[in-house]
């Protein structure tokens, strides 16, 4: 993979995409491509959301390559793309897969509609049994300082152990790290003594 980026660089990207669009579904497969189509990053933006938008147009359900490819756009931050990946949500059935596509969402800034849902998934929903930690992480791209008391009432609740519960840390630490005046609301919620039990 490294010779093909080093090589024939941006050319290669239908080689590329030929190999996620293989139907023998090797996770670690599609795992590597993503990677290499992440390195090429810019070079091949313009491409790679001419193949989304054709995808997303197509009506294909439960797309799994297409599914990495908008997770992909969304740490690429191709923000032209939120209209198409927003209606990317209509051909998903499972919510797992819906998450990918809302935290693509989150982080090209348009997950905020989707705010009092994911908190239901998180808080309420039983939902949060399954998917609370993936949840949680999503959330951690959203500017919405209310996330903050949400993710500690998480922590608290009792519902989380092991490392789902140190995902919801992370999650906190990382909005803290995109948005480090929300430190401040943490500790307001726990007490400075308590601040460390609370983040990764």
């Amino acid at each position: 993979m490294r010779r093909i980026v080093e090589e024939k660089g941006e050319n290669a990207y239908d080689e590329i995409i030929s190999l996620l669009e293989k139907e023998d579904d090797d996770p670690e497969v599609r795992e590597i491509v993503t990677e290499v189509l992440y390195r090429l990053g810019d070079r091949i933006a313009s491409k790679l959301e001419k193949t989304i938008k054709e995808k997303i147009k197509s009506g294909i359900k439960n797309d799994v390559p297409l599914l990495y490819l908008i997770d992909l756009a969304g740490d690429l931050g191709l923000r032209r793309l939120v209209t198409d990946i927003t209606k990317a949500l209509e051909l998903y059935d499972l919510e797992e897969a819906q998450l990918v596509i809302y935290e693509a969402l989150a982080k090209l800034g348009a997950g905020e509609q989707f705010y009092p849902l994911l908190r239901y998934m998180l808080l309420e929903g039983e939902e949060r049994f399954m998917f609370g930690a993936q949840v949680a992480m999503v959330l951690s791209y959203l500017d919405i300082p209310e996330i903050i008391s949400d993710l500690v009432q998480a922590i608290d609740s009792g519902d989380f152990k092991g490392e789902e519960l140190e995902t919801i840390k992370q999650a906190l630490s990382n909005m803290i790290n995109l948005h480090p005046s929300y430190k401040e609301i943490l500790i307001t919620l726990v007490g400075e003594d308590n601040f460390e039990k609370y983040v990764r």
